[in-house]
């Protein structure tokens, strides 16, 4: 869990899933009933929502800046190359290059397309901080559920 709470604040391991699966694991190995299911339903709906944090919080801000919904598909795009050509952390420079990339086509400005880029990084620091913030919930609830059981 200290890796995965590690991971909601590096973009090299998928956090909130580590976080997840320990607590999945130590459920259905150590206790079992009503409860349990609650408790893996409970940190299930954590984990969805500090994972639809992390795509939905730079998205609607890339949107607010003015990079359109193809800028964004073309950004996601980029993203994806950029875990395949830059290992462990290509995927959000793949994604900030593709919206500088995009607004600089888009304005023919670089002066906007700075403004756009740093908003979207600005984003994805608070969406990494807003996972940060569900990955500890998560533990929480673990932790409270190994005293209370």
């Amino acid at each position: 869990m200290v890796v995965g709470l590690a991971g909601t604040l590096l973009p090299v391991l998928p956090g909130l899933w580590l976080i997840w699966a320990a607590g999945v694991v130590y459920g259905l190995a150590a206790v079992d009933g009503v409860a349990t299911w609650t408790l893996i339903a409970a940190m299930t709906v954590l984990a969805i929502a500090g994972t639809a944090a992390g795509y939905v919080l730079p998205q609607r801000q890339a949107a607010s800046v003015g990079v359109p919904w193809w800028g964004q598909i073309l950004s996601a795009s980029a993203a994806v190359v950029g875990v395949f050509v830059i290992p462990l952390v290509g995927a959000a420079i793949g994604f900030v290059v593709g919206v500088f990339a995009v607004m600089l086509l888009r304005t023919r400005r670089l002066h906007d397309s700075f403004s756009a880029t740093w908003a979207t990084i600005k984003a994805m620091a608070l969406a990494s901080g807003a996972q940060f913030v569900v990955g500890f919930l998560m533990v929480a609830v673990w932790v409270a559920w190994v005293v209370a059981l």
